[in-house]
């Protein structure tokens, strides 16, 4: 396992960790994805395929996490794998730019890579018009304004998966993707998988998850 040193990324200082070769034995959890029953989710606006991750999974993070300084606490809400697939045509102009997940500010996001490149990892942005680096709550309703305002000034987002920079959105960092690499950010950070090469394969396969540093 190698455990990187904290990245910095933005004005903002988004915390970013990495870990490489993290899991002792990725090819069980790609084995345990193919048997397992991916499904869409209403209302979820991942754009693509998810499943419950392993229990084991579950248990090896916890017993993980506190040899990763910085989130010794942190505590595993919920996890699932995750294959992003759907067909940038058919996506929503909100699933068209960089995202965030939860407002909290002691929430955290994971993603652990169990594919390889060519696929993409994730980037990381800031809003133009609002210098926004994380969305919080009290920031929520200028955001909800600033992007309305946006689609006056510029017209709603392509119909293509977010990449690099655009006149709504400047890119401030990347996690590129590693087979059985681990990254964790704020939730409320602005960002998106780089995912526009790899949609149409179906095997963009990670681990998804939620935490809350208590």
């Amino acid at each position: 396992m190698q455990v990187h040193p904290l990245a910095r990324l933005g004005r903002e200082h988004v915390p970013l960790w990495i870990v490489d070769a993290a899991h002792p034995d990725p090819a069980a959890l790609v084995a345990a994805a193919a048997v397992a029953s991916f499904a869409a989710s209403a209302g979820d606006l991942y754009p693509g395929l998810r499943a419950p991750a392993p229990a084991a999974w579950a248990t090896w993070l916890a017993e993980t996490l506190p040899q990763w300084p910085g989130l010794e606490r942190a505590k595993l809400l919920r996890a699932d794998f995750a294959v992003a697939t759907r067909d940038p045509a058919s996506l929503a102009p909100v699933q068209r730019i960089p995202h965030f997940d939860d407002p909290a500010d002691d929430m955290l996001a994971l993603v652990h890579y169990l594919c390889a490149p060519p696929h993409g990892g994730t980037s990381f942005h800031r809003h133009r018009a609002t210098g926004f680096e994380r969305i919080t709550v009290a920031r929520a309703p200028a955001w909800r304004q600033a992007l309305a305002a946006d689609a006056t000034r510029h017209g709603l987002p392509p119909a293509t998966y977010h990449t690099g920079d655009t006149a709504t959105f400047e890119r401030i960092g990347a996690a590129a993707l590693r087979h059985n690499r681990v990254i964790l950010y704020p939730a409320n950070c602005l960002h998106c998988g780089d995912v526009a090469a790899s949609w149409p394969s179906g095997d963009r396969l990670t681990i998804t998850a939620l935490l809350r540093l208590p």
